[in-house]
């Protein structure tokens, strides 16, 4: 029975984020999937209408955007932070590119339908995916656009930019390969299912999961599949490559640590709900985030469990590490710095909660 409710309410956000791309918005506002960076001292979390920077040391709003009742949003990602500007990207169609000190926006780009995924940022180029199937590159300074690319269906990933190629999934079910510079295609590789997670790049091997249950391996050269692991549910999770480990979630409700060469399962941790969250890794702990409501930290080499947080609702963002702190964001865009070594809370944000 469990199962069958996980399945649900992952198939009531797949409707609430398809009616957005649809337009069909309504009078509400749609629940949100939070998403932050940390940058500086400082947090940047976009959830629902608005995108906040916080202090990471005191969880103090620092700034707020749009202002006021303005309606932006709503954000569905985690803001990219570069050089003085965040990136973030909205269901209104927009790409927005904000002051990280001020919050004022420094310039606007309009793709054709809702932004789903975060941007990534290299060097002088911000790349942006949107549910209009296509991939843009800009200039991160002006917002002007270089190059763009169209996949066969919509893009919910963030790219992953590096060695001079952007890796994009799509919900065509294929991984692209991109030339960072043109955007001319290198190769592509068809999985069985959708893929709506950022892939990683570790040892000249790709890795990423698919709607099919499965997560993969590619030479990341010649896109051929090196091998699969196969998964008992959908895999959204961005896999954590770490000392030769691949360390995913699944929506079958586990945390699989597999070996990076080979894809053979080393341990598998069991949580209530799905996992869709990418992973967080530091001082040999892990941190995996659940639909269950919980927070884990856990030993990365056998997968016991250290401690846990429980939110007041699930959470489905990546949960990032800093300076021996854990922040992480639930689905009700409450923010938590945790200590990383026994989760006790040092702050949430709002403070509404005693």
């Amino acid at each position: 029975m469990r199962k069958v409710m996980t399945r649900s309410k992952i198939v009531l956000w797949l409707f609430i984020i398809v009616a957005l791309l649809t337009g069909c918005r309504g009078g509400a506002t749609a629940a949100s999937w939070p998403g932050l960076p940390v940058a500086e001292d400082v947090v940047y979390v976009a959830a629902g209408a608005k995108v906040y920077a916080l202090d990471a040391e005191t969880g103090n709003q620092k700034w707020e955007f749009p202002i006021g009742e303005e309606k932006k949003g709503p954000f569905y990602a985690a803001p990219a932070v570069e050089e003085g500007l965040v990136f973030v990207g909205s269901t209104d169609n927009n790409l927005y590119a904000l002051d990280a000190v001020t919050g004022n926006q420094r310039w606007v780009f309009a793709t054709e339908k809702p932004i789903i995924a975060g941007p990534a940022v290299a060097g002088d180029i911000v790349y942006v995916a949107s549910a209009d199937s296509k991939v843009y590159a800009l200039e991160a300074a002006t917002g002007v656009g270089r190059w763009e690319f169209t996949t066969g269906n919509w893009v919910w990933a963030t790219p992953l930019v590096a060695d001079g190629k952007v890796y994009i999934g799509s919900m065509d079910h294929k991984m692209y390969s991109l030339d960072a510079e043109s955007g001319q295609k290198l190769w592509e590789f068809e999985a069985d299912g959708a893929i709506a997670a950022t892939p990683t790049l570790a040892g000249g091997l790709l890795y990423f999961g698919a709607y099919d249950n499965k997560v993969y391996a590619l030479d990341a050269a010649s896109g051929r599949k090196k091998w699969e692991f196969q998964a008992g549910g959908w895999v959204w999770s961005q896999p954590l490559v770490v000392n030769g480990i691949v360390y995913v979630g699944s929506m079958d409700k586990m945390v699989y640590a597999l070996d990076a060469a080979s894809g053979q399962k080393k341990w598998e941790f069991a949580t209530d709900g799905a996992v869709l969250a990418g992973l967080a890794f530091a001082d040999d702990l892990l941190y995996a985030a659940s639909e269950d409501k919980n927070l884990y930290a856990l030993d990365a080499a056998t997968g016991q469990k250290r401690w846990w947080f429980a939110a007041q609702t699930s959470i489905y963002t990546p949960p990032v590490v800093a300076d021996g702190v854990v922040y992480t964001c639930s689905q009700d865009g409450r923010v938590y710095a945790l200590d990383a070594d026994n989760g006790n809370r040092r702050w949430a944000f709002p403070r509404t909660e005693q």
